[in-house]
């Protein structure tokens, strides 16, 4: 999500109106379900006045009809005042859902402070759509990193808590002490508190907030029988202690589990694109993501997330939790509705495609006139988004192959070079490979950067190298042009990739062991390797990435994964149109190298 500042529309600018049966309330109210009484103050005021300040909405795909950003209140409240006959003033934005729910949440921050647990809820889902980034969710909300942080806290309590803190059962200071205890303890405490009117301060004595339980430590515990901290020795030393089992120096309680998770997150570092070991003021819940169940996005989609740069896992650093790895995670929470909302889509389309016509009707019974009958539906093409470490990869080949098309294709480099010297600030050369090519192909050294001395290097060359470095000027262009213009010349230059493309090592240790699964899948490896495959994916990374390269009988041969593939654009070549001819002498021969 770059930005929150979503254009306005031309029909929707401050001032215009529409009609209240064009308007659906939002699906993600930051502030939970509404209930009569929470717009009923609004009422009389409405019938009197009307509605002054505009609601925020968004179009709604396919309808003709907006959803309500923010003001569902004065929406509710002129629905009762006019019984559903008003025209409200509104603004729209084109907003994505993530950028929906960051506008709700900071309408109703600046409006009305919402309740801490609606705020800890919101907070959690901004900064998943986000990837993590507390940085820029703080930016957006306008708020400190501290203060995000101690909101998302919040998020370690049980949802029965936080409903006790909405209902105005407990105090914040209760959630936040909670919050430090395991969940399986939490809804129990809370009880007590209730039915006790227990104080915050008589919580926290009772909690012995600072205190750690050594049974709950997911390291080797030995070392501290003997540790002045251990509340079993100062149990020896004073008539009060804590208890038996505690240790009373969190903070270094604290660095041992961070390095015992640590460690099992390095264990994973070649499983999956993301490892992220998860605190209590991380504010966490896995987005577990599947092919099946209510919550599947399909097997092949399945088989897309695992080589996507937000497939991972989770290591807990969570009291209670230490340690406990959640597999087949996804980090992208809008990416991730919006595949199983496809996958869903395309399940009831599939069930209604199969569902058998209703026996003794006409055909085309009850349809409007010249209406054909449904088609066979699209079936939505599996996505991902490719790790950044094979994009780079890829750019860089893109780079070479254009480079050695160049060299192998003396008409169409000349045409290169003219086109680079008349947009010269959109291209730049790479002079230092240049150099590098200058010294290989004419022996010498070319050991200045001045122009004088390069000039005088360059008059005693062999006057046959001339041509040739010539045509190395082109391949220097292709080394340093930006992507956008870097496709533009691969499709010039018509390279195929399966010339220049071949399945190794190099290629595939840029992967994890998850974007392996599902590369192999995309490339029919997993087929061909039939039963071994689980046992050789399990395995170590190394070893995988041999079978992967040595599966008998399979053809590797022009083997090209899409994320190698370039946009295929049709070039106008106004050479070969003019001249027939000119198409045999400007096609493509054999890769050579620059």
């Amino acid at each position: 999500m770059q930005s929150i500042e979503a254009p306005v529309r031309p029909e929707g600018g401050q001032g215009t109106l529409i009609h209240l049966s064009r308007l659906r309330p939002a699906r993600h109210n930051p502030r939970g379900k509404l209930v009569a009484a929470d717009w009923a103050d609004l009422v009389p005021s409405v019938r009197e006045h009307g509605v002054i300040q505009p609601i925020l909405v968004r179009p709604l795909d396919g309808e003709d009809a907006m959803e309500i950003v923010a003001g569902e209140r004065r929406y509710r409240a002129a629905c009762e005042a006019f019984d559903g006959d008003y025209e409200i003033p509104y603004v729209s934005r084109v907003l994505s859902d993530a950028d929906a729910l960051v506008l709700a949440t900071i309408e109703n921050l600046q409006r009305e402070r919402m309740n801490p647990a609606r705020e800890a809820e919101a907070c959690q889902t901004i900064v998943l759509n986000l990837d993590g980034d507390k940085e820029e969710a703080a930016r957006q909300m306008g708020w400190s990193v501290e203060t995000l942080e101690r909101r998302l806290a919040l998020m370690a309590c049980t949802q029965k808590v936080r409903d006790a803190l909405v209902e105005k059962r407990i105090l914040l200071g209760h959630a936040e002490l909670l919050a430090a205890i395991p969940p399986a303890t939490q809804d129990s405490t809370l009880d007590k508190v209730v039915a006790q009117s227990i104080t915050v301060q008589m919580l926290k004595e009772r909690l012995g907030q600072f205190a750690r339980k050594l049974n709950d430590a997911p390291f080797d515990t030995r070392e501290c029988a003997a540790c002045p901290h251990n509340s079993n020795r100062q149990s020896q030393l004073f008539s009060e202690a804590l208890g038996e089992g505690f240790c009373t120096h969190p903070t270094h309680f604290d660095e041992l589990v961070d390095r015992h998770v640590a460690g099992i997150a390095a264990d994973y570092k070649d499983s999956c694109p993301v490892v992220r070991i998860v605190k209590p003021k991380d504010g966490f819940v896995p987005l577990p993501v599947g092919a099946d169940g209510e919550l599947g996005v399909g097997y092949e989609q399945y088989q897309a997330c695992k080589g996507c740069a937000n497939f991972g896992c989770s290591i807990s650093a969570m009291p209670g939790s230490y340690g406990q790895v959640a597999e087949s995670l996804c980090f992208n929470a809008e990416c991730n509705s919006k595949k199983i909302a496809a996958h869903k889509k395309a399940l009831r389309q599939a069930k209604e495609a199969a569902t058998p016509a209703v026996p003794n009707v006409a055909p085309n019974a009850g349809a409007a006139k010249g209406t054909a009958a449904p088609g066979p539906q699209k079936k939505d093409t599996p996505s991902n988004k490719p790790p950044q470490r094979v994009l780079e990869y890829r750019v860089e080949q893109w780079r070479k192959w254009a480079a050695n098309a160049l060299m192998s294709q003396p008409e169409r480099n000349q045409r290169v070079l003219v086109a680079v010297l008349l947009s010269v600030n959109q291209s730049r050369l790479a002079s230092a490979e240049y150099r590098d090519a200058v010294a290989k192909i004419t022996g010498t050294n070319v050991g200045t950067n001045l122009f004088e001395g390069a000039l005088k290097d360059t008059d005693g060359f062999d006057a046959e190298h001339l041509p040739t470095l010539v045509q190395c000027v082109s391949a220097a262009a292709a080394l340093g042009i930006d992507e956008s213009n870097l496709e533009t010349l691969l499709n010039y230059l018509e390279v195929e990739e399966a010339a220049h493309f071949k399945l190794n090592e190099g290629f595939l240790a840029l992967y994890t062991k998850s974007e392996l699964d599902s590369l192999a899948d995309e490339l029919k490896l997993r087929k061909a390797m039939g039963e071994g495959f689980a046992k050789r994916r399990d395995g170590k990374k190394d070893d995988f990435i041999k079978a992967l390269l040595s599966v008998p009988g399979f053809e590797y041969a022009g083997l090209v994964p899409k994320v190698m593939r370039y946009k295929r654009k049709k070039f106008p070549y106004a050479a070969r149109d003019a001249d027939p001819s000119a198409s045999e002498q400007m096609t493509p021969t054999e890769p050579a190298t620059a």
